[in-house]
């Protein structure tokens, strides 16, 4: 059944007002009533932006910031126990990132290998965190010992031959610059601890379909009649455009992407990005496994 609209229920009043009004008579009052205003209705409120994505913050946080300085002699290892039984436990919670090998046990995720670690010693109530080269922990900011827990050949280093100095004070961590959410993607930003290159790498299907789809939406930032001397990866005339719907394909097969300038970050996840080089350095598209670049651990944007 079809309902009258609001203004035609109003008919009826409207015209014996008028009738009333017009023959100087009935109580109808000399101004018709103003329609009232409405309540203004509450602005619509954003979302506040997703907090960072770091691992084994709680016991730094609690601890606080350290002294950068350069006081670190070898002088005894304070945390040794405590980093053993970390390493154990990643052992045992991600056998599949170690084979072994007559020197022992070779890592094949370094990313991993770290995080772990970090998360394991946190639960402890020991502060850590990576430097780019060696695994720094601390119980306070009176000292801290540092440990290079991997070799230049992937073998994972035990016991005292992992240890490397103690800084008085404690070294670590020091003010980092605040971490900037990525425009379009859901997650929180993230800032890694290292990079290295992991085979296979799990995104890159999806890269190559990203750039066969900027190809199919986008033709005119290619020029397609001229490709690289025995590949097919054809010329790029658009720079800056091929690098934007790049990122915008990425986004649209459920990923978080950015471009940094020089390769391709990609996450689905902040425990892990993949980055990719997908500019080839003469001026042409890169793809295939040659654009896989590194996998770092957590998500590096």
């Amino acid at each position: 059944m079809k309902l009258r609209s609001d203004t035609a229920a109003a008919l009826p009043g409207l015209v014996l007002i008028s009738f009333l009004a017009a023959c100087g008579g009935g109580d109808a009052p000399n101004n018709p009533p103003q329609p009232s205003t409405p309540a203004p209705s509450a602005a619509p409120t954003t979302p506040p932006p997703p907090s960072p994505s770091l691992p084994g913050q709680a016991s730094c946080t609690r601890i606080g910031l350290g002294t950068f300085n350069g006081n670190c002699p070898r002088s005894g290892a304070n945390f040794a126990l405590q980093v053993e039984q970390a390493v154990d436990l990643v052992i045992r919670q991600q056998p599949e990132i170690f084979e072994s090998q007559p020197l022992g046990l070779r890592v094949l995720s370094p990313g991993r290998l770290l995080v772990g670690v970090i998360e394991n010693l946190d639960h402890m109530g020991l502060c850590a965190d990576f430097d780019g080269e060696e695994l720094q922990v601390k119980d306070s900011n009176a000292l801290n010992d540092q440990f290079h827990l991997i070799a230049s050949n992937f073998i994972l280093r035990r016991g005292e031959s992992s240890y490397r100095a103690t800084c008085v004070p404690a070294t670590f961590p020091t003010p980092a610059p605040p971490l900037v959410p990525t425009p379009g993607c859901r997650l929180a930003p993230s800032r890694s601890l290292t990079c290295t290159r992991e085979l296979p790498p799990r995104f890159l299907g999806d890269v190559d379909r990203a750039i066969d789809k900027v190809a199919h939406d986008h033709p005119e930032v290619f020029d397609f009649n001229h490709v690289q001397a025995g590949t097919p990866w054809f010329q790029i005339v658009d720079f800056d455009h091929y690098f934007v719907y790049m990122v915008e394909a990425m986004n649209s097969f459920g990923y978080c992407a950015n471009y940094d300038g020089e390769e391709l970050g990609v996450k689905n996840e902040n425990g892990f990005n993949e980055q990719y080089d997908i500019f080839a350095g003469d001026g042409f598209i890169r793809r295939g496994e040659g654009s896989y670049r590194s996998t770092c651990y957590p998500a590096t944007f």
